[in-house]
């Protein structure tokens, strides 16, 4: 098991800081920056507190998810500007710009399309393609809201190489209703939910962590992935 000393933790919480004020600055390059760009803003504490957590065995912790690797950012990705949405206070908004593979960007499309024919209701991509650098900030950042609970942290974030959101041959896809919705923990009780566990697969769109899933993973509602079968 892995154990943090009060510096580390410290040094954590201010590099979680840190990569979230890059991120605001930097909102169309941060979801796809290389470990070796994210290296040039990092003090040395701050490089091996990262590499103690890539060290970490997510089996120690009830994870039983696939390893898919830390791969090259693909070059083939669509740069998804200005999606509109409601916000919860009924405020038109727009969200940062996301990425995906060309081919699921296009899937998604005319899944969007068929949906708001059927439903008249709408989705957006919250989160697409996630580098390996990336996605070790989004760990980062739930380990240090959850006070460094490694266990907790893993039922909703994975480390960097097993996320499907880093995997263009199966990948993730987190959906959120052009309504926006304050908890999306309650996105399955939507419209869109029920539609899409009748249609989704007609467009190559699978949910990825149902209830009670084997992987060791919270149910996600919201997270699908995409691969031709």
């Amino acid at each position: 098991m892995t154990k943090f000393s009060k510096q580390e933790k410290e040094t954590g919480k201010r590099l979680a800081k840190k990569l979230q004020i890059l991120r605001n600055d930097k909102p169309v390059k941060w979801p796809v920056i290389t470990f070796s760009q994210l290296e040039k803003y990092l003090k040395k504490e701050e490089k091996d507190l990262i590499e103690k957590i890539l060290l970490i065995n997510p089996r120690d912790y009830g994870k039983k998810g696939k390893f898919y690797g830390i791969r090259p950012v693909p070059k083939n990705l669509t740069v998804i500007r200005n999606q509109e949405y409601i916000s919860v206070k009924g405020k038109k908004e727009k969200s940062n710009p996301r990425h995906l593979p060309k081919r699921v960007y296009q899937a998604f499309l005319k899944l969007n399309q068929a949906l708001k024919a059927e439903t008249g209701r709408q989705l957006f991509i919250r989160s697409g393609y996630r580098s390996p650098a990336y996605q070790l900030y989004v760990f980062l950042y739930h380990l240090t809201a959850n006070n460094w609970n490694l266990r907790k942290t893993m039922r909703g974030a994975a480390l960097p190489g097993y996320s499907e959101h880093g995997y263009p041959i199966k990948q993730g896809v987190d959906l959120n209703p052009v309504q926006n919705i304050s908890d999306m923990k309650h996105f399955y009780k939507t419209k869109e939910y029920k539609w899409l566990l009748k249609n989704a697969s007609k467009f190559g769109f699978y949910l990825s962590f149902p209830v009670g899933n084997k992987s060791g993973t919270m149910f996600e509602p919201w997270h699908w992935h995409y691969e031709k079968k």
